[in-house]
């Protein structure tokens, strides 16, 4: 301390620029709040919708509309309303039997595929289920956990059209029948349980006996190939036969029908003609004897190579040996 130092050199504090600081706190602390209360609001109040989605409004908890509009950024009531936004476009898919990692590896499920057929054989049977959101308000609200559903209903649908049908339905000819029975089974379930969804496939994936029993299985179904190329074989043997027959047989028919009208009309000509002649006979018996005596003799004469005549005591005399003199008659 100077040992010059008077007391009457002391001067006041200003203390203004300290009292500055405290007020431009007070007006940011608000105008803070009020930009995190709008951010609030506006991050609230917009979202967006993609191609393919819709998005259900409920206000407190209640439904107000469906948002079908095309996509882009759309807007509602912050904090009292909310969104919820669903793909009404997207294909889903259920897997049983397995569950796929990527295209080529897939985990099993035993107890998912193993099932009993009508004629009471066991059958492995990997399946799919491919559906859609067709009513977004009823698949959000009408049904609880409506994918859960959807699989639980889905396994009793198809255990129950499988067991309806035998084996060889589902290993052979019949899965398209069978895909498309469960399909509309589901689809009928789905609308009675009013789901909002619209099953667009079943796609059975697999289907083989279990190991147990896959040896015996294979020797039925050689068996039964072995049965179906003889019967092929005895098809085209019979395609290639019965078209014979049956023109050699359509052959006969013709001949014996022109056979049959030529004798008709043969007999037909023989008839007219005798009683051509019976009539002329009633009208001259003389003459048409002495004619029809002629006409005999013409029609023997020409066959006979010796003429005899007898005399009036019976003797018979040989008259023109025309078979010595070189010449035949016909």
């Amino acid at each position: 301390m100077s040992e010059n130092w008077d007391g009457d050199d002391i001067r006041p504090v200003d203390m203004k620029p300290a009292n500055k600081q405290p007020n431009k706190l007070k007006l940011l602390i608000p105008l803070a709040i009020v930009a995190v209360v709008l951010l609030m609001v506006a991050f609230d109040s917009i979202y967006m919708l993609n191609t393919g989605e819709e998005a259900v409004i409920t206000r407190f908890g209640q439904y107000q509309s469906t948002v079908k509009d095309k996509a882009g950024l759309k807007f509602k009531l912050p904090f009292i309303e909310t969104c919820h936004i669903v793909n009404v476009d997207e294909i889903r898919r259920l897997e049983f039997g397995f569950r796929s990692r990527n295209a080529n590896m897939y985990d099993t499920v035993d107890n998912e595929s193993r099932m009993i057929t009508g004629d009471e054989n066991l059958v492995l049977a990997d399946w799919a289920i491919l559906y859609r959101v067709s009513n977004s308000y009823d698949f959000l609200f009408k049904v609880s956990n409506p994918h859960d559903v959807l699989r639980i209903i889905s396994e009793s649908s198809y255990r129950r059209v499988v067991a309806s049908h035998p084996l060889d339905d589902i290993l052979t000819d019949r899965k398209d029948a069978i895909q498309n029975e469960v399909r509309f089974d589901l689809q009928d379930i789905a609308d009675k349980y009013e789901m909002g969804i619209t099953i667009r496939g079943v796609e059975l994936q697999d289907a083989m006996p279990p190991d147990e029993v896959k040896a015996a299985f294979l020797d039925v179904t050689s068996a039964k190939e072995e049965q179906s190329a003889k019967v092929n074989e005895a098809s085209r043997y019979e395609n290639e036969k019965l078209p014979m027959a049956r023109g050699e047989a359509a052959k006969l028919v013709n001949d014996a029908e022109a056979y049959k009208a030529h004798r008709i009309n043969e007999a037909e000509g023989v008839a007219s003609r005798y009683k051509a002649i019976e009539e002329e006979y009633r009208k001259q018996p003389e003459i048409m004897r002495a004619r029809m005596y002629m006409e005999m003799l013409s029609d023997v004469l020409p066959n006979v190579r010796r003429i005899y005549i007898m005399d009036e005591g019976g003797d018979t005399l040989k008259f023109l040996p025309l078979e010595d003199i070189g010449m035949e008659v016909e």
